[in-house]
This record gives C-alpha cells, structure tokens and sequence, in this order.
C-alpha cells in the first residue's frame, strides 16, 4: 500500500470533489495537510460537516505563518518529510519556503515529490523565471492546469514525460445531477422578455472590467435586444450600478447580488444564454460549461487563468481582443446570430471529458 501525503495552503472548496476521490482509490492512504487560516478569502471547507469520523482521519493540521509580504512558511511540514512515505504532493508555489526544504529533504531521501500548481506562466521576469525554474525541478514530477502551461515548461527544458496536465473541476457530481434535472425543466428567466441573457459571475472588482460588458450591452441593444444578469458583489458595485442605470430602468440589467446556493446558481447560469467575462475567466468557465452555457472571454492568455483553455473557438464560446469592446460587441452578434439552437449537452462536453474529478484522479496516480 501507497502512503501519500498532499500538502495544500488550505482547502478550498472547489477542490473537494478530486480530494474525495482520491480518498476512494484502494491501496493508497492519502492524508491530507492543511491549515485554518485563509489565503484571498478563499472559503474552507468543514471538515466535521463534510466528512464521516473515519474520512476525518485523513485531514492533518498544519499552519500557514505568512512572513514578508507574500512569503510563506508552512509550520508542520518539516516534521513530516522524514515520515514514511511513499510520494508527497505539494502545491507548486515557490512562495511557500517550506516547501523548498522539504522537497529537498524527501529527494535525499528517495521519495517522490509531485507540485501541483500553475507551473510557468510566460510573463515571468528573467529573475523570477529562473528562480521558478529551479524551483520547479526540484520536483520529480509537475501536474499543472492547463496545455499551455506544460508547453511553456517543455520549451524552458523540462522533459514532457515528467510534466502531466491536471485540469481542475468544482463540485462535478452536484452539478451533473443539477443540469440533468433542468434539462427536463422548462427553461424560463428572471427577466419579463424573451431576449437573450448575458451573465457575469463573480467578484465586482477592477480587475474583472465588468464596466466593458455593461458598455457592450448597452452598444449590443442600439441594434439588438439582450439582457444582463450581474451575480456577485464587490467595491465596484455601486458605480457599475451609476454606469448600468439606463439599462436597469429598461429593466435590462439585473444587479443579483452574491449566492453560494447552487440550486440557485444552477437555475441563474443554465437559464443564460452566455457568460462573458471581460477580465480572466478562470473557474467560471468550469462552473459555466458545466450548465451547458457556453463561455467568453478575451484571447490574451498572458493575463488569462488556465480554465480559459476549455473555451473551445466557436464550439462552446469564444474569445475577443482584450480591452476591446467593439470587438466584444462583434464577437457576441456573431455568436447569436450563427448559434440559434444550442445543444447544452455538447457544450458541457469538454467538462465530461476533461474537467472532473475522474479524470483529475486517473491523471495524478499516473504521475507515479
């Protein structure tokens, strides 16, 4: 039997799903590490809430002391490198000093490490790009979330059989049984009109530029007629609301406010008929597809997360030139006008083939 230990900053939600079947895999014993204290207001699982008293066994405390700004040092995991073990997974952040010394003790002592991270980005200065370089070699093996990532590794000389892309999935059984519920609903939506639905989802920041897509709506209905759905909150509300009045007097644009109910946010995204995120997409793009509504967002995948790469060029989505809202506004008249009868089961194709739990797990016990 495997013993592996996975070593993460905390537990975020988004990942229960891979955790929960990695505690199903027969001959292995996975524990888990972890600490209560959140990073980006990322929400924690429960543990007591979430698992039985035999799972929670699995769990191990470990606690994040955040040193000079974004350094980090993971107290408890030292300890851990001279246990027996037979591979030890770590999140590939080279900011987690930890994890550096770690890695280093269990390769001398002949133990498989894996990172699980980003891998390299491309916008790295030469320094930081060097740094990350030597860092992620310190690994046996790097699972990393998206094609693009893997081939700027192999290009920097890392060898293709030793880097794996993971993909990353949210909450995959839930939703499937939420989407095959709906799609034997009447679809129906908050608006009192027939047209089109746009969706944004997320947090209302700057960096979301949710100012281009109210601009491009209201750009869209000097010829067309389409509605905004807004789900989120953040400091730029009220001035998105200031920039949006037209349309809400029109009743156009609804401001929804923020929901973590995902029989809520289930009915919201599958009743849509596209979701448009003018800054990086991310995991609304998993969270999107998964409802069968196709995605969009802008093509400079410099600035973009790696869930942008299951937006597949006018199949299910499409991406536009970034902080370019005319071409938003083509892009979008193009989408509408050439994809009149959506097949959401083909939409959500890439998320059954690539981006759930399943296939996240067949692809890390293959890594070692």
């Amino acid at each position: 039997m495997k013993s592996i230990y996975v070593f993460s900053n905390i537990y975020p939600k988004y990942r229960k799903g891979i955790w929960d079947r990695l505690l199903e895999v027969e001959n292995h014993k996975i524990s888990f590490f972890f600490s209560n204290r959140t990073i980006d207001n990322i929400a924690a699982v429960s543990i007591e809430k979430e698992y039985s008293v035999n799972n929670q066994k699995a769990f191990k405390k470990i606690d994040n002391i955040f040193l000079y700004k974004w350094l980090i040092w993971q107290k408890g995991v030292l300890s851990r490198t001279f246990d027996s073990v037979s591979v030890v997974i770590f999140l590939g952040e080279m900011t987690v000093i930890s994890t550096w010394i770690a890695s280093c003790i269990l390769r001398l002592r002949g133990i498989k490490v894996l990172f699980w991270g980003h891998g390299i980005y491309g916008e790295e200065s030469k320094i930081k790009l060097l740094l990350r370089k030597i860092f992620l070699k310190l690994a046996n093996h790097n699972l990393v979330y998206g094609e693009r990532a893997k081939k700027l590794m192999i290009e920097y000389g890392f060898k293709h059989n030793k880097v794996s892309v993971v993909y990353n999935s949210i909450n995959y059984d839930q939703q499937l049984d939420l989407f095959q519920k709906l799609e034997n609903e009447k679809k129906h939506s908050i608006f009192k009109n027939n047209y089109p639905v746009l969706l944004f989802i997320g947090r209302l920041t700057k960096e979301k530029k949710v100012n281009q897509l109210i601009e491009a709506v209201k750009l869209l209905n000097e010829k067309l007629n389409f509605n905004l759905l807004i789900i989120g909150e953040g400091e730029e509300k009220l001035k998105l609301e200031e920039l949006a009045q037209d349309l809400i007097i029109e009743n156009r644009c609804i401001f929804y406010g923020k929901s973590y109910n995902e029989d809520e946010l289930s009915r919201l995204i599958y009743n849509s008929d596209l979701t448009v995120s003018p800054g990086n997409v991310g995991l609304t793009a998993i969270h999107s597809l998964s409802y069968g509504t196709p995605v969009c967002s802008h093509s400079n995948l410099s600035n973009q997360m790696p869930e942008v790469e299951s937006i597949i060029e006018g199949k299910n989505g499409f991406l536009f030139e970034e902080n370019n809202v005319l071409n938003m506004v083509e892009k979008i008249e193009k989408w509408f006008s050439s994809n009149q009868n959506i097949n959401k089961i083909d939409i959500r194709k890439i998320i059954h083939e690539k981006y759930n739990p399943e296939n996240q797990m067949k692809i890390i016990l293959n890594s070692f």
